[in-house]
């Protein structure tokens, strides 16, 4: 490429301050070349282009040829991935092209570099507008016969810093443990580096020889869009496991579109999806062989770069959000709480409550007593950072006060259900009622009492078979200690009450197991917790 260079060049760019352009003309300033950027840039230009020269330009609005008075080359790089007011498909990707290239033949320049998109010269019916679009610029640039000589660059999905690909797709992981794709994450993709790109487009300017050329920039390797997404969940920013399951492209459609009108960076917009589900690829032959371009694969090194920034912008709906709150829960279930230890616990808790009903007293002193010896023994044997999940915080408090409200909504819908569709079992809630008949102490001590069991529940049931199973097991996965604590803290109630009882135990049990590992706290379950049971025992009965 060396012998090929033409010397200092002055070069125009069109949309140079956009996630491309900021790469591009910043390459194109380390060649020594001078740059004049065509943008609207109401606040100027990015510090990393700074030394580039503005010509501040509504490119929506048409192109005058005094714009590129005293350069050489155009670049194109105007592109959009949704319709806004003043630029519709239309207007950026077959008009303003054709307008730019006869701007430049009124100023005599004498090359032009447009940068389109992969697939565009094989778009067909049904390819959507974006690629529609597209294909369409291309073609009536082809048709020209006069004006600058042309190079098309058709790159595939690009990556890097700042990106939509990989910061979108790390934003989704993170936030969920499954990710729905167009048909099922089986399209083909080649994503090529923005560092990759912007050395094409340098190619190109210095060697004359690829005027009037076509290339296709794409990555050297050919990926399914499932095996991009297992690449970046498991780059060490995001490290976390995610399931691609199929999703039908008409919601997914209807979803991009509420995401477009919802947000001005949306997650996805309507023409990426189309773009993912028909795949993005080309020929890399041309390139490599005329321009000598070799692009990096996108590998884990190249995700982890590109994503050294990256700052999360959805809430997590994941049990154990991020790879912080994991490490957080392991040290909270603490280094002593072996697997043969919390076996051994697991079969003494539900033993001695299945054993209950032989023990002398009422339920209240029974449960009592028999919590309060399981507690000691959790806290005394178990190597839990007993103190710290403890530990009160007004976000806790939050999470306890809006999980009971939500909890004590759903009794009346569970209550409903079952007294419609199985009212002998419902019946069975008076029993249970009775219980509080036998609660003989004033409001405040039995408040008191009622405390102290469900502080030691908590403990026992969310704490040592809770969060000691989800942080200290590596087979076992948060998911499975809220179903493993659950089902326990159900077996344990089999004896004590009727099976609407356990019904209960199995509903709330997982409730309270899962608000735990979420909030990796026992303060937060203990909220919910005792503001459900009181709520349901003496102010809003069920029955």
């Amino acid at each position: 490429m060396d012998e090929a260079r033409t010397g200092c060049l002055v070069i125009a760019v069109a949309g140079g301050t956009g996630f491309v352009g900021r790469h591009v003309v910043a390459q194109l300033l380390a060649a020594g070349h001078a740059v004049v950027v065509l943008a609207r840039a109401p606040h100027g230009l990015p510090s990393s282009i700074a030394d580039a020269r503005l010509r501040a330009v509504d490119l929506s609005r048409g192109v005058d040829p005094q714009l590129l008075e005293g350069c050489e080359i155009l670049i194109n790089l105007v592109g959009i991935k949704r319709e806004t007011a003043g630029w519709s498909w239309e207007r950026a990707h077959v008009e303003l092209p054709e307008q730019l290239a006869e701007a430049a033949r009124r100023a005599g320049l004498s090359r032009m570099i447009h940068v389109s998109v992969a697939g565009s010269d094989r778009a067909g019916a049904g390819a959507g507008a974006y690629l529609d679009s597209k294909a369409r610029g291309d073609q009536r640039l082809r048709a020209r016969t006069d004006g600058p000589a042309i190079t098309i660059l058709r790159p595939g999905v690009i990556y890097g810093r700042g990106d939509d690909l990989l910061r979108n797709l790390a934003d989704s992981i993170r936030a969920a443990p499954v990710f729905p794709a167009p048909r099922g994450g089986r399209s083909s993709i080649q994503p090529i580096a923005v560092e990759d790109l912007a050395d094409a487009v340098m190619r190109c300017v210095e060697q004359p020889a690829s005027s009037g050329r076509d290339y296709d920039l794409v990555g050297p390797e050919r990926l399914e869009l499932r095996e991009l997404v297992d690449r970046v969940a498991s780059c060490p920013v995001v490290a976390r496991r995610c399931v691609v399951v199929p999703a039908p492209l008409v919601v997914q459609r209807a979803v991009a579109r509420v995401l477009e009108r919802a947000s001005a960076d949306p997650l996805i917009t309507r023409s990426q999806l189309e773009l993912l589900a028909a795949g993005v690829v080309g020929d890399p032959e041309p390139a490599r062989t005329e321009l000598g371009l070799q692009p990096d694969p996108l590998d884990r090194a190249a995700i982890t770069h590109a994503l050294a920034e990256f700052k999360p912008r959805l809430p997590s709906v994941r049990l154990v959000p991020d790879p912080a709150a994991a490490l957080e829960l392991r040290d909270l279930a603490g280094h002593r709480t072996e697997r043969w230890r919390l076996a051994w616990f697991a079969a003494l808790a539900v033993g001695g409550l299945l054993a209950g009903p032989w023990l002398p007293g009422s339920v209240w002193t029974r449960m009592a007593g028999l919590e309060g010896v399981l507690s000691l023994l959790a806290l005394t044997l178990l190597g839990l950072r007993w103190a710290r999940l403890w530990r009160p915080s007004a976000a806790a408090l939050g999470w306890g006060v809006g999980a009971g409200v939500v909890m004590w909504a759903g009794a009346f819908g569970v209550a409903a259900a079952l007294a419609r569709l199985a009212p002998e079992l419902w019946s069975e809630t008076t029993t249970l009622y009775a219980w509080s008949d036998q609660l003989t102490l004033a409001p405040p001590l039995a408040l008191g009492l009622l405390t102290l069991i469900v502080a030691g529940e908590e403990v026992v049931w969310r704490g040592a078979l809770g969060v000691a199973l989800a942080g200290r097991s590596d087979r076992m996965g948060p998911w499975s200690a809220v179903l493993l604590s659950s089902a326990l803290f159900t077996i344990a109630h089999l004896s004590t009450g009727p099976p609407v009882l356990a019904i209960a135990a199995a509903l709330a049990g997982g409730a309270w197991t899962w608000l735990a590992i979420r909030t990796r706290s026992l303060f937060a379950p203990f909220v919910a917790h005792l503001g459900w049971d009181a709520a349901l025992l003496w102010l809003t009965p069920l029955s």
